[in-house]
């Protein structure tokens, strides 16, 4: 399978290069998403923007990335000023002005997702809560960046969540200072901000991941990405993905 999607990319290369002279504007998240996207000394950088890199460098389409605040990245994507995020997850409102993978409708992993993300629950270190599988039973407020589908996705379930919030460093000193509620994020992203002195050993993470995404680089429908250019990104980030010897290397990193 993985060879198929190799000598595909490669193909599409062929066709893709001499329609990408210009490149391609994306946006990424100017939160704090480790160690997937994150701004290091002003320029976006992470494990995802490096297999979509090492995808674009192998196909010939060059990428310039800009951090921008979520919602204004959204927003840029629907009217056409930048080509593309990296990354989304699917979600019907975004496919009205965004191009995903075919697969990416279903909520099953994406042969051509970028990554598989989990995400889970964090409580006060103090607080009794586990999380065992049933999202009404989580501690309210449910606090989630602004703008994340992951919200959206618990507000359909009648779960009071506060997404006012711009980022996961707010997130968690509005559920300290209350000393109530929970939060929804990465376990990479509990691991690094766990260890500063003002949260050290105040947080608690449920064991049991409250979900599990696909996240895709998707394409603004009023961009320049053609058809053959989307393909052959999509194809060749699935072959570098699969790359143990990158992904290991690259993981190293963070």
């Amino acid at each position: 399978m993985i060879r198929k999607l190799y000598l595909f990319g490669l193909l599409c290369g062929v066709a893709s290069a001499s329609l990408a002279a210009e490149p391609l504007k994306i946006c990424t998240d100017v939160n704090f998403w480790y160690p997937f996207t994150f701004v290091k000394d002003g320029k976006p950088v992470g494990l995802h923007l490096d297999i979509i890199s090492r995808a674009a460098d192998s196909v010939g389409v060059p990428i310039e990335y800009t951090p921008l605040p979520w919602k204004r990245c959204l927003k840029e994507v629907e009217g056409g000023s930048y080509d593309g995020i990296a990354v989304a997850s699917y979600k019907d409102a975004r496919a009205e002005f965004m191009h995903y993978p075919d697969d990416s409708v279903n909520e099953k992993r994406s042969v051509l997702r970028v990554m598989q993300v989990e995400y889970v629950v964090v409580t006060p270190a103090f607080s009794r809560y586990e999380y065992t599988g049933d999202v009404t039973t989580l501690p309210t407020p449910v606090r989630i960046p602004r703008g994340y589908s992951i919200a959206d996705d618990l507000k359909k379930k009648g779960v009071n969540v506060d997404s006012g919030a711009a980022g996961d460093e707010n997130n968690i000193r509005k559920m300290l200072r209350a000393g109530k509620g929970s939060l929804v994020t990465l376990p990479q992203i509990v691991e690094v901000l766990g260890v500063r002195p003002e949260f050290k050993d105040k947080l608690k993470v449920s064991a049991k991941p409250l979900k599990s995404k696909s996240y895709y680089l998707t394409f603004s429908k009023k961009g320049k990405a053609t058809v053959e250019i989307r393909k052959s990104l999509w194809r060749e980030i699935a072959v570098v993905r699969e790359n143990a010897v990158f992904m290991e290397a690259a993981s190293s990193k963070y």
